[in-house]
């Protein structure tokens, strides 16, 4: 999501423009979306998701997975994404005489995501719940880095809320449907420059919370015996984000014109759609497919209203996105599964003058391995690893005011590593 501010101070204008981004860094799906759902699909790189009827993990996918479930269940996962995020500046310019600062940063963090999930049959329905993080990041710069004036800190903590419930019409096809309550809470920082005043940086800082509704639906069909296919749909979910702009350090020469007030913005987060294939090849294998796109395009145009009765529209000219995947799991044993997968995410943003520091999207490739083990009968333990390379991501990014233009030029070298871990009770 994407808040932005333009306060006019005597003549001056100082630009906060901001791209939104839980506990997360850059670099797991496309935007500031995170896939890392279940620990179980972290091995396959998510791929068959929508189709995967192995643990009640699979519901976020594909809500009509739960009238598939052998089983009542409860599952809890967690994810630990360590991500790397080197900032090279390659002739970053200043308004005014503004001191270039300390060059290039790293500003990704290391994160959590966790989920809980649960499926309990009434008769010939399912219900379920889902409890985790959609969207997200966290990253955080120095304060005297070559882009500070463009961003310092950028954290974004989201929670959802989703009861589903699934019924199966006959053998061959199931649907399911569920709300989704969604919250999020951001905060963003940048520092102001007032060299041409002769003083320091000064600090600006937005801080905002929305709750908002949607709804997502999905459908399965079992064509052959060997072959499942999955279709899931996710709504749009228009967020009106409620915040204020805080201020620190300003030079008194504008203080009076500069000061801390309410604001809000209107924020649709993306729809997206998943088509997914789960083949048993043989006895012990299990070939999975998926693609799923998601509308960045509706994401694109913010505006943010301020309590002074300012009015400022942003355009990050985001475009769809597509991710693809493919994996396979071998049957080691009746207790033991072995998964791998790779995946191609493209990014939303559509060139360099529009890639913010606040998030460097750009293209990555997935590989990824992992295991699930029943330690007894009831009890299932999914471990998953994953490894992600984007391309260089060239930064050639613009802010101006009436001092003249912040322009950040360099590229960004990014990897991510993730590690998942889930157990699954069945009652």
């Amino acid at each position: 999501m994407k808040l932005a501010a333009r306060v006019s101070i005597q003549g001056l204008s100082f630009s906060l423009s901001a791209l939104t981004l839980v506990l997360s860094p850059p670099l797991q799906a496309s935007g500031f979306q995170l896939v890392e759902q279940s620990a179980s699909g972290q091995g396959l790189s998510y791929a068959g998701a929508a189709a995967e009827r192995q643990d009640v993990s699979s519901m976020w996918f594909n809500p009509a997975v739960l009238s598939n479930l052998a089983s009542n269940q409860i599952a809890l996962a967690g994810h630990v994404i360590a991500p790397t995020a080197r900032f090279s500046d390659q002739g970053s310019t200043f308004a005014g005489s503004a001191d270039e600062g300390s060059g290039g940063d790293d500003g990704a963090t290391v994160g959590f995501v966790p989920n809980l999930y649960w499926a309990q049959r009434f008769g010939n329905h399912t219900l379920g719940l889902g409890i985790n993080v959609p969207f997200g990041q966290h990253i955080s710069y120095d304060e005297d880095w070559v882009g500070r004036y463009h961003a310092t800190e950028t954290d974004l903590k989201t929670v959802n809320l989703n009861p589903a419930w699934s019924t199966a019409i006959n053998d061959q096809w199931q649907v399911g449907l569920g709300l989704n309550a969604q919250y999020v809470d951001v905060v963003l920082e940048q520092k102001i420059n007032q060299s041409a005043l002769g003083a320091e940086d000064g600090n600006a800082k937005v801080t905002g919370d929305s709750w908002a509704l949607g709804w997502n639906a999905g459908i399965m069909f079992q064509p052959l015996d060997r072959l499942n296919m999955g279709l899931a749909y996710r709504s749009q979910v228009q967020h009106d984000v409620q915040g204020k702009v805080d201020y620190q350090g300003i030079d008194s020469a504008v203080s009076g014109s500069l000061y801390d007030m309410d604001a809000s913005s209107s924020v649709t987060m993306p729809a997206s759609a998943s088509l997914a294939v789960d083949y048993h090849l043989a006895e012990k294998w299990q070939l999975l497919a998926s693609t799923t796109w998601t509308q960045w395009s509706a994401y694109d145009e913010l505006v943010m209203k301020y309590e002074n009765g300012n009015v400022t529209n942003a355009n990050q000219n985001f475009k769809d996105s597509w991710r693809y995947s493919l994996g396979a799991v071998y049957h080691a044993s009746d207790a033991l599964r072995l998964r791998t997968g790779l995946a191609y995410d493209n990014t939303p943003v559509p060139d360099k003058t529009h890639r913010s520091p606040r998030n460097p999207d750009v293209d990555r490739r997935w590989f990824s391995v992992g295991l699930g083990y029943d330690l007894a009968q009831n009890w299932t333990l999914d471990l998953g690893y994953s490894h992600l390379w984007a391309d260089k991501a060239k930064v050639n990014y613009a802010q101006t005011n009436s001092l003249g233009t912040n322009t950040l030029k360099g590229k960004y070298d990014s990897t991510v590593n993730i590690f998942s871990a889930q157990m699954v009770w069945r009652y």
